[in-house]
């Protein structure tokens, strides 16, 4: 059976058609227009209670963009923090998982305050989530130590959805990225 989840995008290989997935609205706490894959939004309500009852309270920041927002994140990135930084952190328009909708950032929410990206740093629930995600078929899509293979620079925050979890945890465990799974 083919897993429709199993895709690589990145900045080799484009989204090949927005269309393919059912995407729904998601509730947040921290914004009430994002949208994900129907599954990959249910199996994030899932991780989202698991880490509750950690003791964390994490939430969507971004999902499923549009081409058009995409160039907006990029420009935004740019503008603030170079090209080199830009080109390590944000895909370009049309390379971008999160045009599949299986691409989710979270943040935390944490005594009134949203700490988003790199304002989580060295945070516990970014270690509670990465040894946990698989459980629910993410991964922790650009780990650290595999920028050479991902193109991109280390995001504890930047999940994605493979749709299954006994994918999700060989790749937890080989502590590869999905380019490596894929590529077997």
């Amino acid at each position: 059976m083919e897993n429709k989840y199993l895709i690589l995008v990145n900045k080799e290989n484009p989204m090949i058609n927005e269309g393919n997935y059912e995407k729904v609205l998601c509730e947040s706490i921290y914004a009430s227009d994002r949208t994900l894959e129907k599954e990959t939004y249910e199996q994030f309500l899932k991780l989202q209670d698991f880490i509750r009852e950690q003791g964390y309270t994490i939430a969507i920041e971004s999902g499923y963009r549009s081409s058009e927002y995409q160039q907006k994140v990029w420009d935004e990135c740019e503008k603030l923090h170079g090209l080199e930084h830009t080109k390590r952190f944000v895909a370009r328009p049309g390379y971008s998982e999160h045009q599949t909708g299986l691409a989710v950032d979270f943040l935390l929410y944490e005594n009134g305050v949203f700490y988003e990206d790199q304002k989580m740093k060295n945070h516990p629930v970014l270690k509670i989530v990465a040894d946990n995600a698989h459980k629910f078929g993410f991964l922790v899509r650009y780990p650290k130590d595999k920028e050479s293979i991902t193109g991109y620079g280390y995001e504890p925050w930047h999940l994605r959805y493979v749709g299954s979890c006994d994918i999700a945890k060989e790749i937890y465990d080989k502590k590869i990225c999905l380019e490596e799974y894929l590529e077997r």
